[in-house]
């Protein structure tokens, strides 16, 4: 393990106290200072002399408390002693793979260990060598066993955003996470991880605010929808495909006219896709959670009813109690797309679509190339569902 012992310089002589501190983020352990051969008189008179600062019962800083982030978090496992490692947040922070700091450092440890200030113990006995690594000097989990480990504070979708961060930085790696998890049999919670994977392999960012995390809680009973997944290359906070309804949940920062106007635009290119779309700021969701319910409810009872359906499928229906899959030629599709928009996009789609294409299955897919699944199935905007003969 990294740093339980004195590091060594290029040559045999002991280094300096000031090279001590450029190697290690201006911190240092007792054990190092007496290993560059200062005695505990000495280390007690640059105390005095504010050559050393106490950070950490036998950890100090050199010269200065004004400590670099990186000074901070190797400070924090200096702080836990020998075989120690950051882990869970810290490490997330470590790996950019969370966006804010942590204001609690988490550090792994092989015992238990006293309480202190700043720093939040795990004891892990039998962390595998293979878990662990050095970036920036700093001990710390790798990404495959910090994803286990986070599976015990983080909601699933919180975790898929971890897996998301990561994976945008080519640090996540499908093999050997599920090599740390192999390792960490027994560990209670891994099907939070699982989760996390499903969400991010279909494409899912997981929560990228507190106020998503909220409104999620909030329609727990209702359909589960998309969470930041890739609309013709925009994230929506919220999609439920098969009713065409899409939500977003705006921080204080929407009210910035800059973030009006790509709101703005959001919201245009959803209505283009066939979305409704509706906006609830996180003060909606303090205030009135009960409206914000009641008013996603009602949208979504709004689209993909009975009397929506086509004649046939509703007859269908009628004799087998359950929704049959419509499908319509590409040939009559991609005519309709020459009509709307161009040959050459219509020549893309040819490439894309199937032979037979379900606009419910097909629905996003239909969008990117201006046609409203809804019109399809209801007969819609202008007659389309007539002029195709469905």
């Amino acid at each position: 393990m990294p740093y339980t012992n004195v590091p060594r310089g290029s040559s045999s002589r002991a280094p300096s106290l000031a090279e001590l501190a450029a190697r290690q983020h201006g911190v240092a352990r007792t054990k190092h200072l007496r290993a560059i051969g200062l005695s505990s008189s000495t280390i007690s008179k640059y105390v005095r002399r504010e050559l050393l600062h106490r950070r950490h019962p036998g950890v100090y800083t050199v010269g200065h408390t004004a400590l670099s982030r990186l000074g901070e978090l190797l400070a924090a496992v200096f702080g836990g002693g020998d075989d120690s490692a950051l882990g869970h947040l810290a490490a997330a922070e470590l790996w950019e793979a969370r966006r804010r700091p942590v204001s609690v450092i988490d550090v792994l440890v092989p015992r238990a260990h006293r309480p202190v200030s700043g720093i939040r113990f795990h004891e892990a006995r039998r962390l595998d060598p293979r878990d662990v690594t050095v970036r920036y000097g700093i001990p710390v989990t790798t990404v495959a066993r910090m994803l286990v480990d986070l599976t015990d504070s983080l909601h699933p979708l919180d975790l898929a955003n971890v897996i998301h961060e990561a994976a945008f930085r080519n640090r996540f790696h499908l093999p050997a996470t599920r090599a740390a998890m192999a390792r960490a049999n027994g560990r209670h919670k891994l099907a939070v991880l699982e989760q996390a994977i499903d969400y991010h392999l279909n494409g899912s960012a997981g929560f990228k605010s507190r106020g998503e995390k909220a409104y999620f809680a909030l329609i727990k009973d209702l359909p589960e929808p998309l969470v930041n997944v890739d609309f013709g290359g925009l994230e929506i906070d919220f999609r439920w495909p098969e009713q065409r309804l899409a939500v977003e949940v705006d921080g204080s920062g929407h009210g910035r006219a800059r973030t009006r106007r790509e709101d703005a635009a959001v919201d245009l290119a959803l209505k283009a896709g066939g979305y409704e779309v509706l906006r609830f700021g996180y003060a909606d969701l303090q205030a009135r959670p009960a409206w914000v319910l009641e008013e996603t409810r009602r949208r979504l009872s709004r689209h993909w009813t009975r009397a929506q359906i086509p004649y046939p499928a509703r007859l269908a229906l009628a004799h087998c109690g359950q929704r049959t899959a419509m499908e319509i030629p590409k040939d009559k599709i991609i005519e309709m797309i020459r009509d709307r928009v161009g040959g050459e996009k219509a020549d893309q789609a040819s490439n894309e679509l199937p032979d037979q294409v379900d606009p419910e299955k097909h629905g996003d897919l239909l969008s990117k190339y201006g046609i409203n699944p809804q019109d399809l199935l209801g007969g819609g905007l202008g007659g389309i569902g007539d002029k195709l003969g469905i």
